[in-house]
Formats: structure tokens, C-alpha cells, sequence
């Protein structure tokens, strides 16, 4: 069986907003529909954020 490293949790990635930068460069690589439901559920999650960012 072969291990898959997640970078997310590597030594790498030290600080929340290296960790907040790793998630959203990914989501974005995966395109429109991935940031869109990223989105929503930023929105649903933490709504006072997502006014203060424009996304509501």
C-alpha cells in the first residue's frame, strides 16, 4: 500500500495562514465548482467573515 503525504499536515505548513493558503490554493486548482461550494460554506459557517469579505 502506498502512503500518500498530506502537506496539510506536514511540518511545512506551520502557521494558520500558511494553512489557510495551502486550502485555498487548492480549492482553486480544482476549479469553479470546488471554490463555489468552498464559498457557501464559508457563508454558512462563519457569516459575519463572509459579509466582512464581500462573498454575501
Amino acid at each position: 500500500m502506498k502512503k500518500i503525504k498530506n502537506p496539510f499536515y506536514s511540518d511545512e505548513i506551520q502557521n494558520k495562514s500558511d494553512k489557510a493558503r495551502f486550502v485555498i490554493d487548492t480549492v482553486r486548482k480544482k476549479g469553479e465548482a470546488a471554490g463555489s461550494e468552498m464559498i457557501d460554506f464559508l457563508c454558512e459557517v462563519d457569516p459575519f467573515l463572509s459579509e466582512h469579505l464581500g462573498l454575501i
